[in-house]
């Protein structure tokens, strides 16, 4: 089968892969959907340390299972899944406190074990033995299930962000995160919903997400915009989705006093440091937390949110390629031309 793959000179190519097998305790599937991440993005510009080469790539996806293992149990042939891709030990404990996403010896699929930007994948027993494959109802389409695994991520972030019913929520970045966890936002009830955004092209894409403001950084004093809208009072909370220095720093200034602000995005490792007025903090009583991953629950939850059309990710997914045009896909993501760029590897076998 043709597939998307991490080679050995940490570069993504189309190859010819052989056809995975149904593991004894697993599930093989059939791919209809895989959106592309960041973290994809990041693996075509360069190497990831994380990848055990050579590789098939890919994580947010939806599959249809074509045979189950005879040691597998609960789920059918013809069931429609989607994962939590962070595959965890079950035997530390972050993992003992449920939070999986947290444990120091995870296996990724797309790193640990191959992914998803292929017409077939093999879900092993650790995807499977503490929830992570989850089932999708037939009322969700392809496109928006394959979301779940990006929104889940953003669903832990605003669980440990305390969003909930009448704040007004700021998202600094609207790229495809941002959207995400705009729309995600409005679901839990915030009353007011406002992203900041550079790119003109996103700004265009997201003031189809019925925002309350889409704020133009690049042309305005993003903080100072925020302060205007909110009457000088700032946001409840503050989502920070971009991965850039000058954001994280300034969303301080953007929450109001006894305000949360979430470092959704993770800077470089080879340059994370940024500078905290630590005067907000302490005279304005500012929390700050993170958001890492997502476990098995927070998947669940993104596909009961998908499937009941509280977010809408059909305005989110904005671009879909076959699986030979991966690369006009990785394009359109690097130009930030789109938002969520969807490849769907059985249109190639059509």
């Amino acid at each position: 089968m043709r597939a998307v793959v991490y080679g050995n000179d940490h570069k993504l190519s189309i190859q010819e892969m052989p056809d995975p097998l149904c593991p004894r305790n697993g599930l093989l599937a059939k791919v209809h959907a895989c959106a592309i991440c960041g973290s994809d993005v990041k693996m075509f510009k360069a190497p990831d340390p994380r990848v055990k080469p050579p590789q098939i790539v890919g994580h947010e996806f939806v599959g249809e299972i074509m045979e189950v293992g005879s040691d597998a149990r609960g789920f059918s042939v013809g069931d429609r899944v989607v994962m939590a891709t962070t595959l965890s030990c079950m035997a530390c404990p972050a993992c003992w406190a449920g939070k999986t996403n947290l444990c120091p010896n995870v296996m990724p699929v797309s790193r640990a074990f191959p992914g998803a930007f292929a017409p077939y994948i093999a879900i092993p027993w650790e995807g499977i033995r503490a929830g992570n494959t989850v089932k999708v109802p037939s009322s969700l389409e392809d496109d928006g299930a394959c979301l779940a695994e990006p929104l889940s991520c953003a669903v832990n972030a605003q669980q440990l962000a305390g969003v909930r019913t009448g704040q007004t929520v700021v998202i600094v970045g609207g790229g495809p995160l941002g959207a995400l966890n705009a729309e995600l936002a409005k679901a839990n009830g915030a009353t007011r919903v406002i992203v900041s955004q550079r790119s003109a092209t996103r700004q265009d894409l997201l003031r189809e997400l019925d925002l309350d403001a889409v704020i133009d950084a690049a042309s305005c004093d993003p903080v100072e915009e925020v302060k205007r809208l909110t009457d000088g009072r700032g946001a409840d909370v503050v989502m920070v989705t971009a991965p850039d220095r000058t954001a994280q720093e300034r969303a301080l200034e953007m929450a109001c006093k006894g305000g949360m602000v979430n470092f959704f995005a993770g800077m470089s490792k080879d340059d994370p440091m940024v500078t905290i007025n630590s005067r907000l903090v302490h005279y304005n009583e500012i929390s700050i937390t993170g958001g890492s991953d997502s476990t098995a629950r927070h998947v669940e939850i993104a596909v009961a949110l998908l499937a009941a059309g509280r977010v809408n990710w059909k305005r989110i997914v904005t671009h879909r390629f076959p699986l030979s045009r991966f690369f006009d896909g990785m394009q359109v993501m690097l130009d930030r031309a789109g938002l969520k760029v969807v490849i769907r590897p059985q249109e190639d076998a059509r």
